[in-house]
Formats: structure tokens, C-alpha cells, sequence
């Protein structure tokens, strides 16, 4: 044999290569020395399955000319026969003549793309970030499409049916009222045709179901013994004394709470017992309602109202404020000195004064005639 020497000693064979002297394989009965296989050379019009990268592919010869084609296909053993399939439909027009050069015939066709299958949920989600690009309010997206979407994850179920969305409904109708669940069901019809739009839906489950009819209620104003006792308890409060001020003009004068909280000394004239209401430190753009990220606007009617201050009001006032205090210096701030932040005003301060007081709970929004007389 050419290249190398067997040796044979005590029923081993060791064969020792020349070419490289530090190659020596020992073979015995157990582990005999394998046989050499002829090199195959692949037929001619034959098509050859390869794997690159755990891809498949086809490539063979047609002509002179190597052609490949990538298959798209991970390998495996249901793959392989897909590309069985593929490479023996080249063979056969190969063999046949009617071979395609451009290869159109047998790249794999793509499918059309299917929309994912998402949870209403996780719809809503992105229906969210289309309402915001779309120009939406960061206000009201938080305000209206984020309340909704903490409804829609404690419903907890997928929405693809007329009887899905009619529960829905009614669980919002439950825990709302009449004009707050007909606005969340215009919003829900408004996400189903978008949804719809983007291949998501193939019908609306909201569109049939029908607003409900509530007579509207008049805000009961606070009487005059409400209000007493709400500023006694204010007052003497342990927590929220520093608020009675602020609650109290609130309260006199029937201001919004964010054009309370953005009042400056050059809005009011104590000489001439008047206070101008020309704007309102409101909430930014996005819903944030901490103090330093509220934002200067104009009062939400667009109205400049001038209204009379009397007696008690003017010595408030004048007991409050700073002698060195400046023009566009804040009337009423946090203990930090920050504008005050009228979500937890409402939901901390407000609550548990009401409460405190022996009051049912209204907004600390007052609409009253007796609002601009002084306290008894």
C-alpha cells in the first residue's frame, strides 16, 4: 500500500504515515481500520440540499452555470422534505427542458403577511401610542384612554364577540355613571374600527350596543353648614391645616382648583377689595399635575372674570401675604414652596377633610349664591 507501512504485532495493526510522522492509528479486532469510500461526484442535472447556518438551500449546475437558491427554511427533518420536494420539481424540468434561468418558478412564494394575533389589551396598548401620534392630548390620555385600559386588564378576557363587549359594557355601567360609560363605549367603538383598519378585527363588537339613557344631575352645591364645618375641620386639622386658606377662598369664591393654585399677587387689589381670574396653572400636556410640571394657560372658558373680595377675604389675604412679596409671586404653594398639586389635593387633602367633617363627598368645586356673602 502507497503512502505508509502496516506494521502488524500481537494482533495489532498500527500503520504509520510517512506524510506526517506524528500520525499513528492503532487498530485491533474491536476497532478495525475503516474502510475508504470512493469520492461521489453529484450526477449531472442534480440538485444538491445544503445547510448554511442552519438554513437550507439548493444549489446545482445547469448549463456551465451554478445556480442557488435560498429556501428560507431552518434545517430540519420535516424541512428537508420540503426541500426533497423543491429540488426534484428542478430536476424534472431539467430533464425535461423547460427549466426556469430566472429561477421565478421555484423561489419560495411569499405569503402574505398575517396580522398578530394580540389580546384586546395589548390592542388597546398600541391603540393608545396611534392616538398620541395621532396629536391626542397627553391630558387625555390619561385622563380617558389609561382609566379604560386599567378597566380592560381587570376584565381580563379577550373581546371578539358581541356578548364579549356587552359584559364589558356593563361592568363599566356598574362602576360608572351614565355620561362616563357612554363616553368609554364611544371610545371603544373608535379602538374597534381602528383595530379593524389594522387587520385586527374583522368586525366591531361595540357597534351595536347602544348608549345608555341617564337624566342628568345637578351638582348639589355645599350649604352654608357644610362649609362652616368644612373649614373648622380644615383649620384645626393635624395633617391640613396649611390648606384652610386655600380651601377657604375656594370655597368663597368658586374658583377652579387650578386657577386657585395659579393666582399671583398681581391678580388681586386689595385696596380695591378685587381679585382678577385670568388664568390658571393647569395641569402639562402630558396629565403630569405635580407643581413643577404644571403650565401657565388661560382660565378653560377663555373669560377674564373680576370679582368683588369681601371683608374676610381681604384680611386673609393681607394676613398671608409676604412684605416683600412679588408681583408674580404664587399665592398658595405646597409646604415646599411648589405650586400645589391638584390630583392630591382632591384625592388625599379633599377626601379626608370631607370625611373628617361629616360631609358627602362633591368636587371642591362650588357653585352657590351664597358663595360671595361673608361667613357668619
Amino acid at each position: 500500500m502507497s503512502g505508509g507501512q502496516c506494521e502488524e504485532s500481537a494482533g495489532v495493526i498500527r500503520w504509520n504515515n510517512p506524510l506526517n510522522e506524528d500520525t499513528q492509528n492503532t487498530f485491533t479486532e474491536d476497532h478495525p481500520m475503516p474502510k475508504l469510500k470512493k469520492t461521489q461526484r453529484t450526477k449531472r442535472g442534480s440538485v444538491s440540499i445544503l445547510a448554511r447556518a442552519g438554513m437550507l438551500r439548493l444549489r446545482w449546475t445547469y448549463q456551465g452555470k451554478e445556480y442557488q437558491i435560498a429556501l428560507g427554511l431552518r434545517d430540519s427533518p420535516y424541512h428537508r422534505t420540503i426541500a426533497q420536494k423543491k429540488a426534484s420539481e428542478i430536476e424534472a424540468d431539467i430533464a425535461y427542458g423547460v427549466f426556469d434561468v430566472t429561477l421565478a418558478k421555484y423561489k419560495p412564494q411569499e405569503a402574505s403577511p398575517v396580522p398578530e394575533q394580540l389580546s384586546t389589551i395589548h390592542l388597546f396598548e398600541r391603540f393608545i401610542v396611534y392616538r398620541q401620534q395621532q396629536g391626542t392630548s397627553g391630558q387625555a390620555i390619561t385622563s380617558r384612554y389609561k382609566p379604560l385600559c386599567s378597566n380592560l386588564t381587570r376584565f381580563n378576557r379577550t373581546i371578539t364577540t358581541e356578548q364579549d363587549a356587552q359584559d364589558f359594557v356593563n361592568v363599566l355601567r356598574s362602576r360608572q355613571s351614565p355620561k362616563i360609560s357612554n363616553q368609554n363605549l364611544s371610545l371603544l367603538r373608535g379602538f374597534c374600527e381602528w383595530a379593524i383598519e389594522s387587520g385586527h378585527l374583522k368586525v366591531n363588537p361595540f357597534a351595536t350596543i347602544k348608549p345608555v339613557k341617564g337624566t342628568r344631575s345637578r351638582r348639589q352645591p355645599f350649604s352654608r353648614d357644610e362649609i362652616a364645618r368644612i373649614l373648622q375641620t380644615t383649620k384645626f386639622h393635624s395633617a391640613y391645616s396649611s390648606y384652610h386658606d386655600f380651601t377657604y377662598v375656594l370655597l368663597s369664591l368658586g374658583l377652579r382648583p387650578s386657577e386657585a393654585i395659579g393666582l399671583r399677587w398681581q391678580h388681586i387689589d386689595l385696596a380695591r377689595k378685587q381679585i382678577t381670574i385670568n388664568e390658571s396653572l393647569s395641569r402639562s400636556t402630558d396629565g403630569r399635575s405635580s407643581g413643577t410640571a404644571r403650565q401657565r394657560k388661560i382660565t378653560k372658558t377663555g373669560n377674564i372674570r373680576t370679582l368683588t373680595l369681601h371683608e374676610q377675604l381681604v384680611l386673609t389675604f393681607a394676613g398671608r401675604k409676604p412684605l416683600l412679596a412679588k408681583p408674580d409671586d404664587l399665592v398658595f404653594t405646597s409646604s415646599r414652596g411648589f405650586p400645589i398639586d391638584d390630583h392630591n389635593f382632591s384625592q388625599r387633602v379633599w377626601k379626608r377633610l370631607l370625611t373628617d367633617a361629616g360631609v358627602d363627598y362633591r368636587p371642591p368645586l362650588q357653585q352657590s349664591s351664597q358663595l360671595h356673602q361673608s361667613p357668619d
